[in-house]
Order: C-alpha cells, then structure tokens, then sequence
C-alpha cells in the first residue's frame, strides 16, 4: 500500500513507439513524447525501475547482467532494475517494457544542532519524522554512546573511501564481557533508496536505551540479548547527492553496484554478480567474522513483506516452519498496528525468498549458509524513498514486531560444550540427522562454548562431532516461546568421563598456594595438570602428596585435573 498518492513519470516504450506518462492518483495523463532516460540520468542514478509489459519475455530480459528483478514484483506486476547496459539491451531486443523515474517525495532533513535540541539527558526521543544529514546521522550516534556509556557502544565496522563511516551501535549491560547470550543484528538501507528502515532504526536504538530499567521488557531485552543495529549500511547510496539530502539517493553504493548481489552466495559460488566484492561487502563479512550473530534481519523497502530462505535455493530450508512460524508473528502483528491495508500482499504479508524471485548473492542467505545465523529480510514500506512524515507510521506499525522478533533469539535450544578433562570450551557441531541441511546445522563457539539453534516445538535427536573427540547425541525437547539449556561435556578420543573409584576417593586440601593431597593409591601413577584462569595449561607433573604453585600471579579459579591415563577429575581451587 501506500500511504501517501504520489507523483511517479512513467515512460512506455514498444517497437514503434516511445511516450511519456505521469501517473497520478487520478488517471494517467499524456505528456510529450519520446521523453526516456538519457546517460546523464544513469549517471546521476545508476539504474531505472521498469515494468515488463510482456511477462513472457522475463527469462529474456533477465539474460543481461544488467537487469535484475526489483522489489515490489510479483507475478501480476513485474518489475525490473536495470542499469544504462540493461535499458539499452531491452530496447535493442524490442522487448516491451515501461520505465518508472523516481517520483516526487516530500523530504525534511535536520542538521546536527536541530537534532540534538530534539532529546534532553536520559529523555526519549520524539517520533522522528526526518531524515538526518549526514553529519546529523553520526551524530546521533555518537550521542547515543554518550548519553548512555554503559550500555551502548559505536563501533565504527569500516571506513569507505567517501569518508563517510559505517556504523553499529552494540547494546547490552555488560559491554566489556562475553556473557552466555545471543548476538543479535538489525541492519538496514543496503539498498540506498529505500530508506524508511534507516530512521525507524535510529528509533529503535534510542527506544532500548531510555526504556531500559523502565520497561520490563526492553531492560530484559538489554540484560540478555548482546544486540547489534546498523541504521545505514549503504551510505554512500543513501547521500548520492550530498551529505546535505537523502534526494537523490540511489539503489548502489559509488560504483553503481548492487551491494544485495554482491555476497558470496550457497548455489552460484563467490561471484555471483561477477564483480569484485565491493568496500561495503568487504566491511560486513569482515565484521560478521569478527562477533557471533545467531539471528539478524536485513530491512529493505518498495513492498510490504516479510521474506524469509531461501532466495537462492528452490527447496525450503530445515527449519522451514519455524520461519513460517515468526514471518507469520511479524507480519500479524504489523498489521494490527499499523494502518488499514498495511502488508496485505503475497501470503498476506509473508513469502519465501525464492518463491518470491530467485536472488543470487543476497545478503539473508550468506549469513544463513555460511555463517549458520538465522537471517530474514524485511521489506516495510512500498514506497522506497518515503516522505519523512510517514516514518511515524512505519515505526508505531512495526516498533512490537521488531522487538518480538529480538525476543526469539532467546527461545529455542542452548548451553555450553565443554571437554570433560580440561573443562574448557569446545568448538563442536550440532546437527540433527535426517533433518538438518544445506548448513542448518549450527557450532558452539570456539572461544566460550556457547551454542544456540531455533527450533520448531518438538522433540529432537541431536548429535556433537569435534575433530578429536567421541561424537555423543542427547534428546531436546522445545516448546514454543522457551528455551531449553543443555550443557553438554565431551571427551577426548580414548578417554572416558565415567567416574573412577580411586580418582574419586582421593581428598585435598588448601593452604595458600600448596595444595595437600590424601588418599592417593600405592601403586598407581597419576598425573596432574594446572590450568589457569584463561584455560592456559601452567603446569603438569606427577600427582605427589602436595603440589606448591608460587609462579602464579594473578588471582582466580584454577582447574587441577587429576589423570589416570583413562580417567580424569576436575578439582576447581580458588587462589589469591
């Protein structure tokens, strides 16, 4: 739907004959003819929205590099994006087509001194219903951190060669730990005209951060969840014209290419848009190495739609119906705050990627495939450069559902993997046989191991692999809107974690750094081992009647293993 009637130019080209239209919300009316995009429009824009009026020449068209299908599409209405090469390739081929030049758009932009007059110390900020400059834009980011030290960071990912910055602002209570808690990410605007998920971010993050100890919810939200946002993932596309204006703003980032078919992708390898992974691409992926996210979703606009995996892939992935289960959540609760009509289309509201149109080199299937997160897009807004007083109404409309959705990532099934000799963190994989696919399978964490997977409710066989160690199954149950923990130890090739009556039997003792050891059999040769704090082995002998430790230096829980060459006990000590 749209919520306000704009003003779009529509140009309608066949084999004889060229015209110009502009489409109102009253019928067209014909202007002059022979009016079309010329070089200098691709340059200041990069690509034009078309219409095929012959959808049986889509697999034709789509035969050109250039040529891409766009959001708001569907079977009854096919739009393309194309770029110059593109536009010039259907003319060429005769392929009928009309042409949609980007309409008239009703824009406020506020500088930095206007928005910091906006928000006193602590307060919420009002419904925005503008779009920062650019300058305005960092910002309020920056002021974010400062006005909230304790529980929110900028994180400035990369650098473009335009100077300008991408941003994300972590969340959470406990910024300087790793805490047993699930990453999470909302990013927005790769694509840099579609805007209206950029403001509604910057809603979001100041939402969670003056809520937090006065709702109960968004302060649990912030305790448990280490959250992520980034507001604007495309800024050079979004500030096209200016760091002055959103005008202008173009689908691509600086050198006209889709930042959405730039991703290495699960069916069509590293390149799929044969290009080179572009600065933009380059930041995400180094950033989506560097910080676990187990859920995210990616904001788009041009159509009002929750799209979930695959785009790329034909069969549904594993957990088909638990996607289904939160794109149908989002979708019903937009709709029941937000406007008459609002994502009423497709499966009212929802859609499979590829069922959609296929994608290759998308964003939500690079991080669901190779970095085993659980990633949707979300398409909120059918016009794409939207008029700044319509933002209120796309944030009161989706404010619930984005925080319904952040909740899901603590439901499901989690713990911790350990080994059971050394006690430390173990990177393992989960998989459930006979079910998971196509990389559904989720790892623990190699640094704290951690591990989380999204469930549908039922009851599931899972197994642990780790190079090195015996594989083990245990059985989870998960119920819908919980989560299930199973902390789980496994063991080292060749050693067993059943207790031993002689390591069993054997007590100590403590005084300062010497610790005293009673009950140790005759003839039996045990081993210990010392591990500090952080999991590093300090030292191993012979277990004797005592073992002094005067090298350590730093305070904290030390792990005494205790080994029989097939046995093994774990003794925490405390040492100050």
């Amino acid at each position: 739907m749209n919520f306000k009637c704009g003003k779009k130019r529509i140009v309608t080209y066949s084999y004889v004959l060229s015209f110009s239209l502009f489409l109102f919300c009253l019928p067209l009316q014909l202007q002059s003819q022979h009016t079309y995009p010329n070089s200098g429009y691709f340059h200041q824009y990069g690509g034009v929205q078309v219409r095929l009026l012959d959808l049986s020449s889509l697999e034709h068209a789509l035969d050109h590099n250039g040529i891409t299908i766009d959001h708001g599409a569907s079977s009854e209405k096919m739009l393309l994006y194309v770029n110059e090469e593109g536009f010039n390739y259907l003319l060429n081929e005769k392929i009928k087509f009309t042409s949609i030049l980007p309409g008239v758009v009703d824009i406020e932009m506020k500088d930095q001194e206007d928005i910091i007059s906006l928000k006193s110390q602590g307060d919420c900020m009002p419904l925005i219903d503008f779009y920062p400059t650019y300058e305005g834009y960092e910002e309020m980011m920056y002021q974010f951190e400062e006005t909230y030290p304790d529980i929110c960071e900028i994180i400035n990912i990369g650098s473009l060669n335009s100077g300008r910055n991408i941003l994300v602002a972590r969340i959470g209570d406990n910024l300087n730990q790793q805490e047993d808690e699930p990453g999470f990410l909302y990013t927005s605007t790769m694509h840099g005209d579609e805007t209206a998920g950029f403001p509604v971010m910057l809603q979001l993050i100041d939402h969670l951060l003056c809520n937090y100890q006065e709702d109960e919810r968004i302060t649990r939200l912030v305790n448990e969840v280490n959250i992520y946002i980034n507001p604007l993932a495309n800024p050079n596309g979004t500030y096209r014209a200016g760091n002055h204006t959103v005008e202008g703003a173009i689908r691509f980032n600086a050198a006209f290419v889709d930042l959405n078919r730039n991703f290495p992708d699960p069916e069509d390898g590293p390149h799929p848009d044969n290009r080179n992974y572009q600065e933009e691409t380059k930041i995400f992926m180094d950033f989506a190495d560097s910080v676990s996210i187990q859920m995210a979703c990616n904001i788009h606009g041009g159509v009002e739609v929750v799209n979930y995996p695959w785009d790329t892939y034909l069969h549904t992935h594993a957990d088909d119906s638990w996607w289904i289960e939160l794109s149908r959540a989002y979708a019903d609760t937009v709709q029941h705050y937000g406007p008459p009509g609002y994502f009423s289309e497709f499966n009212n509201g929802i859609t499979n990627g590829y069922a959609w149109y296929e994608v290759q080199g998308g964003r939500q299937d690079y991080m669901t495939y190779f970095k085993r997160s659980r990633e949707l897009t979300l398409e909120i807004s059918e016009d794409k450069l939207l008029d700044s007083d319509q933002l209120p109404v796309i944030w009161e409309a989706n404010r619930n559902a984005l925080l319904n959705y952040m909740e899901e990532s603590l439901y499901g099934l989690r713990g911790t993997i350990t080994d059971c000799v050394s006690g430390l963190p173990v990177m393992a994989e989960l998989y459930i046989p006979g079910y998971d696919m196509d990389n559904s399978s989720v790892f623990s964490d190699s640094i704290t191991g951690h591990y989380y997977r999204y469930l549908d409710n039922g009851s599931y066989q899972v197994f642990i692999e780790a190079p090195g160690f015996q594989d083990l199954s245990f059985e989870a149950v998960i119920q819908d809107k919980a989560s299930t923990r199973i902390d789980i130890e496994i063991c080292p090739q060749g050693i067993s974690s059943v207790s031993d009556p002689v390591l069993s039997n054997i007590t100590f003792y403590q005084e300062g750094r010497k610790i005293y050891f009673n009950d140790l059999p005759d003839r039996q040769e045990l081993s210990i081992r010392v591990f500090d704090p952080a999991g590093k082995l300090i030292h191993s002998q012979r277990l004797l009647n005592s073992i002094e430790l005067n090298q350590i230096n730093i305070p904290g829980v030390y792990l005494f293993q205790l080994y029989n060459g097939s046995h093994q006990r774990t003794i925490p000590v405390f040492i100050k």
